[in-house]
C-alpha cells in the first residue's frame, strides 16, 4: 500500500473513533498490514480520554475556603474567550498529531522493530520460539568461579523440532557427538558408544534455545536493562529472576528474530554458567536422516577397534514389566489432565532407581516423570527444601531444585518419598507444586510438614554443607 493511501486509510480510522465508531478499516483485508497503527492510535486515544477524566475531576472549586480565587490546585485555568475548546476538536488535534507521528515513524522503518507495539517482550520471545522448525549454531558454554573461566566447552549444534538433534561437543581435548531421533539418544566417545532409550533429550537442555525461552517465561520478574550488538545482530539486554531477593539472571534477545542468543546464569554468589551462541541461523533446511545413527554389527557388543565398548543405558518397556512394592494402581490413578503416558523406562544402569514412568503434557514444557524404587534409600535432604512426613515414610520437596539427577538440567520441581518398603520421585516443571499433591494422592492423606530439628531427634542428620557450596 503507498503512503497516500495509508495516510488516508488512517484519516478515515481517526473519524470513525472520533465519530464513536467501529473504524471500518477493519472491515478490508487490505489494511491488516496497518494493524499495529490502528492499534497504537486506538492507545493514543485511551489516553487522552484517561487524561480528560483526571482533569475534569481536578476542576472542583473549593469556595471561599479553599485556594486564592477559588480554583482548586492543579484545576486548568478556563481559556481566553470564555468555554473551553469542543471535545472533539481537542481530540482531533490530538490523533492527527499522533497519526502524524505514527506515519513518520511507518516510513522510517520504526513501526518494523519487532518490540514496538508488543505487550510483553516474553510473549513476543514465546511467540518466535513456536514459529521455530529448527536451527544450526556453535555454543559456548562457560563455567566462571569469581569471574575466572574454570570449565569452557563448544557445542555445534543441529536441531530439528520437536526433539531431534545432533550435536559435538569439544572439551579440553575431548571430542564427543551426541545424536538424538527423539526416541533414543546415541553418545559417540573416542572409545565407546552408549544408546539411552529412556532419556533422549537430557543432552540438549544445557544449550537448547527453548530452555533459554522456558527460562524467561517462568520468570517472576523480567525487566529491559540496555541493549548491545552480539554476532553482528542487535539484541535487547533483559534481566529476569524467579524470586524476590535472588540475583538476577539475564539474557541477550535477538531484536530481529525475538530468539535469545546469550544468557548467564547466576547459580551463587561466586559462580556464573554463560551460555552463547557463537554462530546461529534459524531454520536452515535441514536433513532429518541425520538424527538417525546406524549402529554398526562392531557396537552391538562385539568389539571393534572403532568402538571397542557398547552399552545399552536404558531401554523401553511396558507397563506389565512394572514390579515394584508400591501401590502401581494408585500412581497410574492420579494422572493430572492433560498427560498422558508416552514411555515405560526400564532403567539398567541407574544406581536408585529401576523404572521411571514419562508423562508429556499438552504444550512441549509439561512434563512428569515418575521414578520407581524397591530399594529404597536411607532418607537424606538438602536444606533447601521442605521435609516431611507421609504414610510411614518421610518426604522432601524442592520446587526450584538444581540439576535434578543430573538428566534435568537448569531448574526442575521434585518431591521424594521414601518408606521402608519403595521410594517414589517425582520431578516436573521448575515452580510446580504438582508432585507434592500427586504424592499426597497416593498416599491419601496430606503431607505433614517437620523441621530439621524435628528430624534429627529422630535420627535424621543435618545436611552437611561443604565450604563454598
Amino acid at each position: 500500500m503507498d503512503r497516500g493511501k495509508k495516510e488516508q486509510v488512517l484519516s478515515d480510522f481517526m473519524d470513525d473513533l472520533i465519530d464513536e465508531k467501529k473504524p471500518g478499516a477493519y472491515d478490508s483485508e487490505e489494511n491488516r498490514e496497518m494493524e499495529k497503527l490502528f492499534e497504537t492510535v486506538r492507545a493514543v486515544k485511551r489516553t487522552r480520554e484517561e487524561g480528560r477524566i483526571s482533569a475534569n475531576k481536578q476542576r472542583t472549586y473549593q469556595g471561599k475556603d479553599g485556594p486564592k480565587g477559588g480554583r482548586s490546585i492543579g484545576s486548568p485555568r478556563k481559556p481566553k474567550g470564555g468555554g473551553r475548546p469542543p471535545w472533539g476538536l481537542v481530540k482531533r488535534i490530538a490523533l492527527v498529531a499522533a497519526a502524524a507521528v505514527i506515519v513518520l515513524f511507518a516510513f522510517i522503518g520504526i513501526m518494523d522493530s519487532p518490540f514496538l507495539g508488543q505487550d510483553n517482550i516474553v510473549e513476543a520471545v514465546v511467540r518466535a520460539y513456536e514459529g521455530l522448525e529448527g536451527y544450526t549454531g556453535v555454543v559456548e558454554i562457560r563455567s566462571l568461579s569469581n569471574g575466572v573461566v574454570d570449565f569452557q566447552e563448544t557445542v555445534s549444534i543441529t536441531y530439528q523440532k520437536p526433539w531431534n538433534y545432533s550435536a559435538v561437543h569439544r572439551f579440553e581435548g575431548v571430542e564427543m557427538k551426541n545424536v538424538s531421533n527423539g526416541d533414543r539418544l546415541v553418545t559417540i566417545m573416542p572409545n565407546s558408544v552408549t544408546v539411552d532409550n529412556v532419556f533422549p533429550e537430557k543432552e540438549l537442555w544445557r544449550y537448547h534455545i527453548g530452555t533459554q525461552v522456558w527460562e524467561l517465561k517462568n520468570a517472576r520478574e523480567v525487566t529491559e536493562i540496555g541493549e548491545e550488538t552480539l554476532l553482528g545482530r542487535e539484541a535487547v539486554v533483559l534481566q529476569y529472576r524467579y524470586e524476590e531477593g535472588e540475583e538476577y539472571n539475564r539474557m541477550w534477545i535477538d531484536k530481529k528474530t525475538n530468539l535469545p542468543l546469550k544468557k548467564e546464569l547466576f547459580i551463587h554468589e561466586e559462580n556464573t554458567l554463560v551460555v552463547e551462541f557463537t554462530e546461529l541461523e534459524v531454520n536452515p533446511s535441514i536433513d532429518s536422516n541425520m538424527f538417525d545413527y546406524v549402529l554398526e554389527e562392531g557396537e552391538l557388543g562385539i568389539a571393534s577397534v572403532e568402538h571397542p565398548d557398547f552399552r545399552e543405558l536404558n531401554r523401553q518397556g511396558q507397563l506389565a514389566e512394572v514390579e515394584t512394592d508400591a501401590d502401581l494402581d494408585a500412581v497410574l490413578k492420579y494422572l493430572p489432565e492433560g498427560y498422558e503416558l508416552f514411555k515405560v523406562g526400564v532403567l539398567k544402569n541407574d544406581m536408585f532407581f529401576d523404572y521411571v514412568l514419562r508423562y508429556r503434557g499438552a504444550s512441549e514444557t509439561d512434563f512428569l516423570d515418575i521414578y520407581l524404587s524397591s530399594n529404597p534409600r536411607e532418607f537424606y535432604y538438602s536444606l533447601d527444601s521442605r521435609v516431611g512426613k507421609l504414610a510411614g515414610g518421610y518426604v522432601e520437596v524442592d520446587q526450584k531444585a538444581w540439576n535434578v539427577l543430573e538428566h534435568y538440567i537448569g531448574e526442575s520441581s521434585f518431591a521424594k518419598w521414601i518408606t521402608p518398603n519403595f521410594e517414589i520421585f517425582m520431578v516436573t516443571n521448575h515452580g510446580s507444586a504438582l508432585p507434592e499433591a500427586y504424592l499426597e494422592n497416593i498416599a491419601g492423606e496430606e503431607i505433614r510438614y517437620v523441621t530439621p530439628d524435628d528430624l534429627a531427634e529422630e535420627g535424621i542428620e543435618r545436611p552437611i554443607i561443604k565450604e563454598g557450596h
